[in-house]
């Protein structure tokens, strides 16, 4: 499978923010959470806590919720998916950083606050709306020679020039061993972790779903688990 996306990486850039990166004191290994919320079996997670400094992060994207493919009852699971992770995170010494807005903004102003060694984050399958998002992103990091290192999570691999050995490549992966998560994350002083914000705050229309599935890892593994010993029993 050909996954679309940006050809990205780390190149030099603006000799400024090199010299005033330099000057700044202990620079943060950001993780950028986006679809993959949780701590275990996450690569960008334990590759940034090995690294240095890792600052975990979450933001919230208003213009990304006002797609059409977007609805209030998916926001709501995600809340619960970030309550949980949060929690996973604060007992690990650093809280999820919750943020609003564009994301090269938002990395613009974390990079002025506590300065960024890096980026980390999982390759993403999306819509257009964050294909054009991880182009921004790329191009706000290769500006400030900021490397973003992308780790794959599932059968797609962005920027394959052929499907020729793709089932190879899929087998490898998966069977490659599960990532623990760190044993403990060093914490980022003079950042508030600030509050999620509700559906209202987002101007999302009103979307009651009765007994849809709630969000969070503990959720997630209770429904496999309730079909694999129970509910599947009859399933052909």
């Amino acid at each position: 499978m050909i996954g679309a996306g940006p050809a990205w990486g780390s190149t030099h850039g603006n000799g400024d923010f090199d010299m005033q990166r330099q000057q700044q004191r202990d620079p943060v290994h950001v993780v950028w959470f986006k679809r993959d919320l949780r701590i275990e079996d996450h690569r960008p997670l334990a590759r940034a806590a090995a690294m240095g400094r890792a600052l975990p992060l979450f933001v919230v994207e208003p213009d990304l919720w006002r797609e059409p493919d977007m609805s209030a009852r998916q926001w709501a699971f995600v809340i619960e998916c970030l309550e949980e992770l949060r929690a996973s995170l604060a007992a690990l010494g650093q809280p999820l950083v919750v943020r609003v807005g564009a994301v090269p903004d938002v990395l613009e102003e974390l990079d002025a606050a506590v300065g960024i060694a890096a980026l980390h984050s999982h390759m993403e399958t999306g819509n257009a709306r964050t294909y054009r998002r991880d182009i921004a992103v790329a191009d706000w990091c290769r500006q400030r020679a900021i490397p973003w290192h992308e780790e794959r999570q599932g059968g797609v691999l962005r920027r394959l020039a052929s499907r020729n050995g793709w089932a190879g490549r899929w087998d490898r992966f998966m069977a490659e061993p599960i990532t623990t998560p760190p044993g403990a994350l060093a914490a980022t002083s003079g950042l508030e972790p600030r509050t999620i914000p509700g559906s209202a705050e987002l101007r999302l229309a009103p979307d009651a779903c009765p007994g849809r599935q709630r969000g969070g890892r503990g959720e997630g593994l209770a429904c496999l688990t309730g079909f694999l010993d129970r509910r599947g029993e009859p399933y052909r």
